[in-house]
């Protein structure tokens, strides 16, 4: 099986989780009239959104010193924002609105996850790492530990403790996180408008 000249340079899997993160940044119809140029420019000026770039290129750039080159930009961006990326893979589709103490460590996140700051997601240093699904929507201050899973299409509502699996297509929230309501696949769509 021959490979492509572009295989040997990026990884096309982080390549593919880039783009669709740039994508889902710029799915609200009020982008829809903005070229392309400006849309790059508007992602790079974001200090969380140029922590996740870089996280990505370090991780998809097959060439040593390029990639030495981005995971440097990552670790400079990293200290200035709070964000640590330390799970494998995380899925593209990534949304995080504000910056600020924002720690992902998982054994692997799927798709579409919307975080907003002072969010863990870690290690329980007993069990193990979480695994968040698909079409995640972590409100501030939350907090995700040990070896659990966490379905699709899930809210964990602002200021909650999850250590237990939470099912797909359910709001959770408190300390510790209870399920208050069940939800449609698109409700996180139509909460955030897009």
């Amino acid at each position: 099986m021959r490979t492509s000249f572009s295989e040997h340079l990026v990884n096309a899997e982080g390549i593919e989780q880039l783009k669709r993160d740039f994508a889902r940044r710029f799915k609200k119809p009020n982008f829809n009239q903005k070229s392309t140029l400006w849309k790059i420019n508007h992602y790079h000026s974001s200090l969380q959104t140029r922590a996740l770039l870089y996280y990505r290129l370090s991780r998809a750039c097959k060439i040593p010193g390029l990639r030495s080159l981005f995971k440097w930009l990552y670790q400079k961006y990293s200290l200035k924002t709070g964000i640590e990326f330390t799970t494998p893979v995380i899925g593209g589709g990534v949304i995080m609105p504000h910056w600020g103490r924002i720690i992902l460590n998982a054994e692997e996140i799927g798709n579409d996850l919307y975080v907003f700051h002072n969010v863990t997601i870690g290690n329980d240093y007993m069990t193990g790492k979480p695994t968040p699904g698909n079409n995640i929507f972590i409100g501030t201050n939350s907090v995700i530990l040990g070896k659990i899973t966490i379905g699709d299409n899930v809210v964990i509502g602002a200021c909650s403790f999850v250590n237990h699996d939470v099912p797909s297509n359910c709001l959770v929230a408190g300390n510790p996180a209870k399920i208050i309501k069940t939800i449609s696949p698109n409700f996180i769509s139509e909460m955030i408008g897009y």
